[in-house]
């Protein structure tokens, strides 16, 4: 049995699902921040998926900015 987009597409809903259902009911900041880098790892995780069935680079690109940007939200969370 071979992992096909479907299954990634399945993975990244858990994990977004779990990510928006953190950042709906907590209120501390420090989970909120952990939260949405859950959200933005179902983001890459997509990105990566699409890149590798379409047999481009384009969602991989993108996806280091969004792991740029996720280092920042954590270095401006533990300021």
């Amino acid at each position: 049995m071979s992992v096909g987009l479907t299954h990634y597409l399945l993975v990244s809903l858990i994990v977004f699902a779990l990510g928006l259902y953190c950042v709906l009911t907590r209120r501390n900041v420090i989970i909120i921040l952990m939260s949405i880098e859950l959200i933005l790892n179902a983001v890459n995780l997509n990105l990566v998926a699409f890149s590798r069935m379409w047999g481009n680079l384009h969602g991989q690109v993108f996806s280091i900015f969004i792991v740029v940007d996720a280092a920042a939200e954590a270095a401006v969370g533990l300021g």
